[in-house]
């Protein structure tokens, strides 16, 4: 994720940021396979949220039998990718998850329940089957009521290994154009990058200044993929990570796909 771009000011920007704007969001699946059972890798899912979410929140009425007391986010994913066998994208996914978990203040949560309803294959991606399935994520509270969050994610099936995790649109995210948040951040990447601060700075809607554009260049000077954590969306606005090859989270993103689309970088260390 290298792409340069010439310094295009104000004006270049928002001719380049139309342009994208036009590119498909959804990627096309290919034939289910007949034969693709996804039991296995939801249940990995299933404790994979369980871990992270209990672990998180310190919920003291389910405890963890992966994540070790007071893991850190880099050791709790390492534990969690030893434990399950997960693939590099369900890696990046518990990484970004589970920081992502860190920044709720949820008060004294004393249990985590996920419940998944019954999965269905809807193509594939890759030569790798895809399904759809729908979590329940419910937290409770020494005090006050229990809270339920509603999710559904595409899982991406490498036989019985859960090798991704995705937001289900319906569809997946293509990651190209500002209709995709991972495309949207792609780009604002590609300014920052291309040493074209001012019109990343207006992507960021001023938010952003140099000074936090230059620590996220050097931040992302390599290999990087991006990750969105579909249970932090909130109507438009979505939440991307962006990780490292070995699963680091390099930086966090908001992403509103309004028009024009915004994409607000946010420091991760």
């Amino acid at each position: 994720m290298r792409a340069r771009v010439a310094r295009a000011g104000i004006a270049g920007a928002l001719l380049l940021l139309a342009g994208c704007a036009s590119a498909d969001p959804v990627s096309s699946l290919g034939p289910a396979p007949a034969d693709a059972d996804p039991t296995s890798p939801v249940a990995t899912l299933t404790t994979l949220l369980t871990e992270v979410y209990a672990h998180g929140l310190d919920a003291s009425a389910t405890p963890t039998t992966i994540v070790s007391d007071g893991a850190t986010v880099d050791v709790a994913v390492t534990e969690l990718t030893q434990a399950l066998d997960l693939g590099e994208g369900a890696r990046d996914f518990a990484a970004a998850t589970a920081f992502e978990v860190g920044l709720a203040d949820d008060g004294a949560v004393t249990e985590v329940q996920v419940v998944t309803a019954d999965p269905q294959v809807v193509g594939s991606r890759d030569g790798m089957a895809v399904a759809t399935v729908g979590v329940v994520l419910s937290t409770s509270r020494s005090s006050g009521p229990t809270t339920e969050m509603s999710v559904t994610y595409a899982v991406v099936l490498d036989g019985d290994r859960l090798a991704d995790v995705e937001p289900w649109a319906p569809g997946i995210d293509s990651g190209v154009g500002l209709g995709s948040p991972t495309g949207a951040v792609q780009r604002f990447l590609d300014l920052v990058h291309g040493g074209d601060l001012e019109a990343a700075r207006f992507f960021s809607d001023g938010t952003n200044t140099d000074t936090q554009l230059r620590v996220l260049a050097q931040a992302t000077d390599g290999r990087t993929t991006l990750t969105e954590v579909p249970q932090a969306q909130l109507g438009s606005a979505h939440v991307v990570y962006a990780l490292d090859p070995d699963g680091r989270v390099l930086g966090r993103f908001e992403v509103l796909l309004s028009s024009p689309a915004t994409v607000i970088y946010q420091p991760t260390a």
